[in-house]
């Protein structure tokens, strides 16, 4: 499969994404995200505003774990999305630090979902603020 292919499939898989899942990204209570690959990604307002982003700045961003996840923590996220996600395996919660854009740090825990869609895996995140825990 070409690049140019590839990257057509991912654009219409995320495309498809935003329209079936966009009542929930607009009614839940966290911070809703869906993760095809860095460059095709969709998020919902309250996810972008934990990273102290718009939703457009935050889907546009180069790579997620450099972008959105402290350096510490990138392994456990990355070992947790190839087990998990790229596995097709099963649902996985766990607590990890973010980054938001200004360099400030916060706690926050992720229900990570995976789901196969158009023969693709597709990380479905459920991600919430623990409260108390400002790890700046």
């Amino acid at each position: 499969m070409t690049t140019q292919h590839t990257d057509e499939a991912h654009e219409k898989i995320l495309r498809e994404l935003a329209v079936q899942f966009g009542p929930l990204f607009e009614s839940s209570p966290f911070g809703v995200y869906l993760y095809v690959e860095d460059n095709y990604k969709i998020c919902n307002e309250r996810m972008a505003r934990m990273h102290g982003m718009t939703v457009e700045e935050w889907q546009n961003t180069p790579t997620f774990l450099n972008d959105f996840i402290v350096a510490e923590d990138r392994e456990l996220y990355s070992k947790n999305y190839r087990h998990h996600v790229a596995g097709l395996k099963h649902p996985v919660t766990f607590r990890f630090r973010g980054l938001r854009k200004d360099g400030s740090t916060f706690t926050a825990e992720t229900d990570m979902i995976p789901l196969c869609w158009d023969g693709h895996p597709v990380a479905y995140h459920f991600v919430r603020e623990v409260s108390g825990s400002d790890g700046s």
